[in-house]
């Protein structure tokens, strides 16, 4: 099997370097942070994935510019221009439909270009990547100067002969790399990029952000990500996943940001990718060899996306701090991006709620069914000092009198509010909301309220797609101006790791109620909550954790799995049936909780 090489001018001039290999349906390959095709082809880091990739596939693969064989001396090294690349090399091999792979940073570029041409994407597949790059993620102090150490480091090191400076960089991608491995992912670094290009790369990676256009994907998506992943953290693949309308995510049990071949993780990956791309298993019998217990890996389990991310995620869990989760006191995400987003909300309510800015204080909220949106709401309020007043009303329930009526309410608070107005988006055919909603928009700028409005709704699949339906209503354009810059969010649906959280913590609170300490929980009743559906939310996981504490004997301070369920209840039974080949080691092993 032998590679072909060709290139391509992108409109700016600039020649892309691509390579195909292999016969069957186009898999095209989004270009990743530093390739080289002929490096690649014949290294070990990577030799392994174009093999079999290409095995029952037309594999495409190219370099992008400023990198590898494609030209290094440009000007233009922006995302756009990444997935003006892509735009490039497709259309030159005349590709009308295929399906797209993108690996690490190249994930963005796979993402935005299916958001861009939906109708060319068959099927998209993102391993190891992220929406948002480094700089926008709310970083620490601490984690800003690392970053900028390590271009440093570039500067300083990429070119020199000694390795030790790339050696930083390898040892984050392959901590679990042999010899062979690390020097050859030493030399492919060093052949791929100038220094100068590999900072542009690194600076221009670290300003991506897709929060508000991966909800906007239609194609089916398969999601991968490997669970300790020194790279690009696991919590950032749960996030893609999660913005991603109908993706399905599988995370893998591996160090490495790039998989080795002889790591149990990689026929997995393997079998999920194929399975995806439609290729039958005898088709692709011959193209993984795995020793007897990466065979066991692939052939033992069953679970779904949802179930494997579970297993793997309480699995690990010892011991859980709810306080470490939290946004406010009561309200907890998984998530450390969506974590840290509703923080700054929460903080910017605060602000606006504390003392008169002269400034409007509203914000927009897309918020996934089921995601505690109101919940979390009360809880801002709750954790804020002083007087201030929750007051909510839900337009989809209300009639205009109504609505205005509830708002008028507003002019004899002497606290300042904060007002939810839940369901912005409901009655679509009516004319009257947003002309009656408007002037109380604008009363923190025009008579000094201390009003903070919240307004919340979940119609389409993203906040940008919410703001297209609002902005087409009467006066919709006009309710959007009244909110700032930077005050809008999106709460995704409740993940796997936030049942688990909300499950913990109503656990605790159930047992306060009841007089009964609560210290720890079984593992496997964790992963029947957090992989059964009809647990899907706060309110129903609250319900399901009075009635387990209810049954909890006196002077017990563990949830047990068999607490979960009233005698004789059938799904026990049921469950136990199901799930016991594959989630039995978490019987009678327990995760510590403390708040």
């Amino acid at each position: 099997m032998e590679q072909q090489l060709g290139f391509a001018t992108a409109p700016d001039g600039v020649s892309i370097c691509y390579a195909t290999v292999g016969e069957g349906p186009p898999l095209v390959k989004a270009p990743n942070w530093l390739s080289h095709l002929e490096y690649d082809w014949r290294s070990p880091v990577w030799r392994h994935w174009w093999e079999e990739l290409a095995r029952n596939h037309r594999l495409i693969r190219f370099d992008q510019r400023g990198i590898g064989l494609s030209d290094w001396n440009v000007e233009d090294m922006s995302f756009d221009a990444r997935v003006s690349d892509l735009e490039t090399v497709v259309d030159a091999l005349g590709l009308e439909t295929f399906a797209l792979l993108g690996i690490s940073q190249g994930g963005s570029a796979a993402a935005e270009y299916s958001v861009r041409h939906p109708e060319r994407v068959n099927k998209l597949i993102i391993y190891g990547s992220f929406a948002v790059g480094s700089s926008r993620r709310n970083e620490t102090p601490e984690q800003t100067a690392e970053r900028e150490a390590l271009i440093t480091l570039m500067r300083v090191g990429w070119g020199r002969e000694n390795p030790a400076y790339r050696q930083v960089f390898a040892t984050n991608f392959m901590p679990d790399a042999t010899a062979e491995d690390m020097d050859s992912f030493n030399e492919l670094q060093r052949a791929s990029a100038s220094p100068e290009n590999a900072v542009r790369t690194t600076r221009e990676t670290a300003q991506i952000d897709l929060r508000n256009r991966m909800p906007q994907i239609t194609v089916p998506t398969l999601v991968l990500h490997a669970r300790e992943d020194g790279q690009v953290p696991f919590e950032l693949g749960r996030q893609v996943a999660a913005l991603i309308p109908g993706a399905r995510f599988v995370p893998l049990a591996s160090k490495n940001h790039i998989l080795r071949e002889d790591e149990p993780a990689w026929p997995v990956f393997l079998s999920e990718v194929r399975g995806f791309l439609g290729v039958g298993e005898s088709d692709a019998q011959s193209a993984v060899a795995p020793g007897p217990s990466q065979l066991a890996s692939v052939s033992v389990s069953t679970e779904t996306g949802d179930e494997a991310e579970a297993h793997t995620l309480i699995s690990g869990m010892d011991e859980v701090s709810l306080r470490r989760f939290s946004v406010v006191p009561g309200y907890s995400k998984f998530d450390e991006v969506t974590r840290n987003v509703l923080k700054d909300a929460r903080q910017k309510i605060a602000e606006g709620i504390g003392q008169p800015t002269g400034k409007r204080e509203n914000h927009l909220f897309w918020a996934a069914p089921g995601s505690g949106k109101t919940y979390f709401a009360v809880q801002t309020v709750a954790s804020l000092p002083g007087n201030v007043r929750y007051h909510e009303l839900n337009l989809a329930k209300l009639t205009e009198p109504e609505f205005l009526a509830g708002l008028r309410e507003m002019d004899d608070f002497t606290d300042p509010c904060l007002c939810l107005i839940d369901e912005v988006d409901a009655k679509p055919e009516e004319v009257w909301p947003y002309e009656v909603l408007l002037p109380y928009l604008d009363a923190a700028l025009e008579r000094k309220a201390r009003f903070v409005f919240v307004m919340a709704g979940s119609s389409g699949s993203s906040v940008s797609e919410m703001k297209q339906r609002i902005a087409s209503r009467p006066k919709g354009t006009d309710m959007l101006s009244r909110i700032p810059d930077g005050n809008e969010y999106q709460i995704p649906a409740m993940g796997v790791g936030d049942r688990v959280l909300v499950a913990l913590s109503q656990f605790l609170q159930a047992g306060k109620e009841a007089g009964k300490e609560v210290q720890s929980v079984e593992k496997l009743g964790l992963y029947f909550v957090a992989t059964t559906p009809r647990l899907a939310n706060a309110r129903q996981l609250r319900e399901f954790a009075v009635r387990a504490v209810e049954r909890m004997p006196l002077g017990e301070d563990r949830i047990k799995y068999d607490h979960l369920f009233g005698a004789g209840d059938p799904e026990n039974k049921t469950f136990w049936a199901q799930s016991s080949p594959v989630a039995g080691d978490l019987a009678n092993r327990y995760v510590a909780v403390r708040e």
